[in-house]
């Protein structure tokens, strides 16, 4: 199948993608064959990272392009799309605006969903900011169009969730800004961990955290967050 997709968006796009996946990798919130990238092309149809390979270690001819159904347009072969596409293409077809989608396991935030810890509670000011409040997605069966149905309450107004028993997805409107977003939920989980060793966080007063609701709305429209 041919394309007419300017090649220097794509070959970008692989650039950025394997340079996320290495990041993750790096920082521990994801192992060995574990999580899955995607961006969407400006012909929509979606690069995405391979099934069972270790996203610290992919190369750019590693990637797949699939459509909106999740079918394989081109790839290397023997390589198959992420068993979590139908994660990532769920978020592509109820936002838009989004450019590209993160799932990944970052392992103090999925101990929070395990021990029924939730990270909605607003609790640290930048994390508000830049994220809002965090809502975890009941459980639902890796690999299957269930995991699509459980987030579907929050994808709308919401550019991380954590997925109980599972991990979290994020997303934006650059890979870059959804691995920041990857990033933040396991520092939030790791501050709120450290906040309970010191015997519980305590939260701001409502008055407080409007002003911070306020900030976020500002951000918002500006394109800042």
């Amino acid at each position: 199948m041919t394309t007419d997709l300017p090649l220097d968006v794509e070959t970008a796009l692989r650039a950025e993608m394997v340079l996320c996946g290495r990041l993750l990798y790096e920082r521990g919130l994801v192992v060995a064959g574990d999580g899955n990238l995607s961006a969407r092309l400006p012909d929509d149809t979606i690069l995405i990272t391979p099934a069972g390979l270790a996203k610290g270690m992919l190369t750019v001819d590693d990637l797949l392009v699939i459509d909106l159904d999740g079918r394989l347009v081109r790839g290397a072969p023997g390589r198959q799309p992420s068993s979590e596409r139908y994660l990532h293409l769920f978020v592509y077809r109820h936002r838009p605006d989004i450019m590209a989608c993160i799932h990944a396991h970052p392992p103090t935030a999925v101990g929070a969903t395990l021990a029924g810890v939730s990270l909605a509670e607003p609790l640290l000011p930048e994390a508000l900011i830049a994220l809002g409040p965090i809502p975890t997605a009941p459980y639902a069966l890796t690999g299957t169009t269930e995991m699509g149905a459980a987030i579907e309450p929050f994808v709308a107004d919401h550019e991380a969730i954590l997925l109980a028993y599972h991990g979290a997805v994020t997303y934006g409107t650059t890979l870059l800004q959804a691995f920041h977003r990857m990033e933040q939920i396991e520092h939030c989980a790791r501050t709120l961990l450290a906040a309970h060793l010191f015997g519980g966080a305590r939260p701001l007063p409502p008055e407080r955290l409007a002003e911070l609701q306020e900030v976020r709305r500002a951000f918002r429209a500006a394109g800042r967050i």
